[in-house]
């Protein structure tokens, strides 16, 4: 009844159980445990209980361990045939082969309690568990994302990408052999640039008239002798690519629109199309390379090192822009900062990327108080300050993205209120999960072993 429960889903979760029962119950035989047929099913009868294993790592709402199931009559008395009856027709076992299955459920059992009861808890890990619960903070960050500062960097000249390739020979062979399909054996590709005056399918037809006027105009100025990537940096829609000329680097047939690819492969390198409609409005598409089959390994390289390079150089705007601007804000105070921030705006545009002042809502060590962003190293950095520190001593790298921080309230765990309740609370719940991880990873071992050894 869920729509999430896919058949292939559940057949997975069933058939795990059944590895990791028929593991389990391996070993407990050889540590000695034994259970007989005619226990388990004197408990089936007397209480009502059957056992059953899923794979690790099902749901808790699917049902599974000791399930409750009823075969008696209105006055209470064991009812044989009905339960013979589920046992064949319900689980399609003869009652031989139910039982047989349980007593591997109930061996399964006793060797999960087994490994279970090798796991302690200590002192210090309940009190680290109390103090990752109660230990929060609140703060105010600015994120610098590299991205934002494309529109800063032109295509580097060829003497300093050439430098660059010599200081970084060992990276670039690495990223060749780690990318060699995408230069080799290729069907034809054709690189582009593209200006596009947007007018996609929300537009009205005056809008769409108004947009395909604009980009005739441009050709008019392309066909008298100015640059596509020129007019694209200024005019073109495309953010992503405008910054960089409006390049969209190779393309295979099929990525783009049909119209769009009917012209783009129908030209020779240098050749510029007349205005192309798409989807999304009005192009002008000219051709920059052609390749098709094998790259030549220097060509390649250089294609790698062009990206590397730009990736680099936005890396290094970002983190300066972010330690600049740590080092105002520790002079100043948040207006400054703002300031500072709205001014580097104005100049350069705003954007989703633009760095701005945010504030945290207060989050503890297991957290997430960033959007969007893995913040296990802010965390980190928030949460190791020392006395009266607000301040990182440098940016916080997350991800691709550099951050800077104040804190603005940190609540420390009061040793105090952890009272001998609170800590047998917090015992109980370290130690379920730590037994459960321990079981988990031992019926990992026995899996990994039994695939070795082709069992």
């Amino acid at each position: 009844g869920r729509p999430w429960v896919t058949h292939e889903w559940l057949f997975e979760l069933v058939l795990n159980g059944l590895i990791d029962r028929t593991l389990l119950a391996r070993e407990a035989r050889k540590v000695g445990f034994q259970v007989s047929t005619d226990e388990v099913m004197a408990r089936f009868v007397n209480d009502g209980v059957i056992l059953l294993s899923l794979g690790v790592g099902a749901p808790p709402m699917l049902p599974q361990g000791e399930i409750p199931v009823s075969f008696s009559d209105k006055d209470g008395t064991f009812n044989k045939d009905l339960a013979e009856r589920y046992i064949q027709n319900g689980l399609r076992r003869s009652v031989g082969e139910f039982a047989e299955a349980q007593v591997d459920e109930y061996l399964a059992a006793k060797m999960r309690e087994l490994v279970a009861s090798t796991v302690n808890v200590s002192e210090a890990e309940v009190w680290d568990d109390y103090v990752r619960e109660n230990d929060t903070a609140e703060i105010k960050y600015v994120r610098f994302t590299p991205a934002y500062y494309g529109k800063e960097k032109t295509k580097a000249a060829d003497p300093e990408l050439e430098k660059w390739m010599a200081e970084n020979d060992e990276r670039l062979t690495a990223e060749y052999e780690a990318n060699k399909h995408r230069y080799t054996n290729l069907e034809k590709q054709v690189r582009a640039r593209h200006v596009l005056l947007k007018a996609g399918s929300y537009a009205s037809e005056e809008q769409k008239a108004e947009a395909k006027k604009k980009a005739e105009a441009l050709l008019a100025r392309v066909k008298a002798g100015e640059s596509v990537a020129d007019l694209a940096r200024e005019y073109s829609g495309d953010p992503i690519t405008a910054e960089n000329g409006g390049d969209i680097g190779f393309l295979k047939k099929g990525v783009m629109s049909e119209s769009f690819d009917e012209a783009l492969f129908s030209m020779e390198v240098g050749q510029v199309s007349e205005v192309v409609e798409t989807p999304f409005g009005f192009h002008i598409i000219e051709v920059v390379a052609i390749r098709e089959g094998d790259v030549p390994l220097d060509e390649a390289k250089r294609e790698i090192a062009e990206d590397l390079y730009r990736a680099d150089w936005l890396d290094s705007r970002a983190r300066g822009a972010a330690a600049e601007a740590l080092a105002l804000w520790k002079k100043t105070d948040d207006d400054g900062l703002s300031t500072k921030l709205e001014a580097t705006a104005a100049r350069t545009g705003e954007s989703a990327l633009t760095p701005t002042l945010e504030e945290t809502a207060e989050f503890g060590r297991a957290d997430t108080p960033v959007p969007g962003l893995s913040t296990a190293v802010l965390i980190d950095a928030v949460f190791a300050l020392e006395g009266d520190s607000t301040f990182p001593d440098a940016p916080v790298k997350m991800g691709r993205e550099w951050v800077i921080f104040r804190l603005l309230k940190r609540t420390r765990p009061d040793e105090a209120a952890f009272t001998e309740s609170m800590k047998a609370t917090t015992r109980d719940v370290l130690e379920s999960l730590k037994q459960q991880e321990t079981v988990d990873l031992y019926i990992q071992r026995l899996r990994s072993q039994a695939e070795a050894d082709n069992a």
